[in-house]
């Protein structure tokens, strides 16, 4: 497979998904990060490219090349039908996403030279059955995302919005047909971890953004900066959580970094309640109420709530929520879990902890607080991903106020 994987599209599997091909449905669609609405003139002219494109794959027989009709295809018409999210493609049997090297080692490893580069390349079979390959990218991925690769310049200048393009390899599957996006995401994870294990060949699944088609600000930043603040082991996290490119991982991440304080927390709300007790003489039921409490606040909900009321400055958290709309709109107006600035600080605080308890546990598939397991419905990664900039500002401002450097 590899650089001509596309090849192994079957002829009949060909004709059955080409059927299921729709310009209807589509309002808008992304050509290398610049949205194009569809006016009636571009639905006529992908449905006159439909038509012909159907026609010639029904006159397709067993074993003829399917890529000698990919002329009849405009760049609207691959990203309408072939793209998948900003990182695959997906054809009748076929399914290859982009993925890179996630180490330097893995990068030589299956990457030589230097400006002349040769890809090798992971052949993976079920016996003598090909599976999957990992290598060079085909040039049906290449032609559907080209336009995240390349700009145009009014004066005819081809610009490359990537230094090194060639270390955007792909995974390749040619036996997909009868399953869904979720379960191909599931097997291209799996068959990633068995290369690493077996080959010590780590990869990344890897996803364009339009921003590398911007031209970049080369501004001077400054920072005060006047001594160590943060402890080591919770900054790591925090750091851990920057450099996730997986929303999910970035998530727990920036969860770790709540968790690490949960222990002190605790004690610091232990001692508080002890050292206000009379202790002349000692009155036996309220020290056995502190006990008590201490005892629930190791709840991981409870710990969650005394780590963000002794972190948060509410007044500030109000100030950042309602500077941006955006914000305002996803954090106290979506479904889950709401913030409501209205209500008094505490109440706030357990709101807070709720909503991000929430999102880990649907994340992880946790189990609950109580005894048996809580069935607890998986988020998508667009949910997680909106939730990562209130996550990022509560752990920062935890890792700030807690850490005891």
């Amino acid at each position: 497979m590899s650089l001509y994987g596309d090849r192994y599209i079957s002829c009949a599997a060909l004709k059955r998904w080409v059927k299921t091909l729709d310009v209807t449905p589509f309002t808008f669609v992304d050509v290398g990060g610049r949205t194009i609405e569809l006016i009636p003139a571009h639905k006529d002219a992908i449905r006159a490219q439909l038509d012909l494109f159907s026609q010639s794959v029904d006159a397709l027989n067993d074993g003829d090349d399917w890529r000698s009709l990919q002329g009849i295809l405009s760049p609207l018409f691959y990203n309408m039908f072939f793209r998948v999210d900003n990182n695959a493609v997906r054809v009748a049997n076929y399914y290859e996403c982009l993925i890179i090297p996630s180490n330097i080692k893995t990068y030589k490893k299956i990457i030589s030279g230097f400006d002349c580069q040769d890809i090798g390349a992971v052949h993976i079979y079920d016996g003598d059955t090909p599976v999957a390959t990992i290598g060079a990218k085909s040039d049906l991925i290449w032609n559907v995302f080209y336009d995240y690769f390349i700009n145009e310049e009014n004066t005819g200048d081809v610009v490359h919005t990537h230094m090194n393009p060639e270390k955007y390899m792909s995974i390749q599957l040619v036996d997909v047909e009868n399953l869904s996006i979720e379960e191909i995401g599931i097997l291209v994870n799996e068959l990633l971890l068995r290369v690493s294990m077996e080959h010590d060949l780590d990869f990344t699944i890897a996803e364009l953004d339009a921003t590398y088609k911007l031209p970049g600000q080369a501004t001077i930043y400054k920072s005060q900066f006047h001594s160590l603040e943060f402890e080591h082991v919770p900054a790591l996290y925090f750091s851990n959580a920057l450099h996730s490119s997986d929303a999910r991982m970035a998530y727990l991440s920036y969860y770790q970094v709540l968790e690490y304080f949960f222990v002190r927390a605790q004690n610091y709300n232990f001692l508080a309640q002890y050292n206000a007790l009379p202790m002349s003489p000692i009155n036996h039921n309220s020290l056995r109420k502190v006990l008590q409490n201490y005892k629930n606040g190791q709840n991981e909900r409870e710990s969650l709530k005394l780590v963000l009321k002794k972190a948060i400055d509410i007044t500030a958290l109000k100030t950042w929520l309602g500077e941006d709309a955006n914000r305002t709109t996803q954090y106290c107006h979506s479904g889950i879990v709401p913030i409501d600035p209205t209500k008094n600080d505490d109440k706030i605080i357990a709101i807070l902890a709720e909503r991000i308890y929430t999102f880990r546990c649907a994340i992880a598939h946790s189990k609950g607080d109580i005894d048996g397991f809580i069935a607890i419905p998986s988020v998508s990664d667009k949910e997680v991903l909106k939730e990562i900039e209130l996550i990022k500002y509560l752990s920062y401002e935890t890792l700030r106020s807690c850490s005891e450097v």
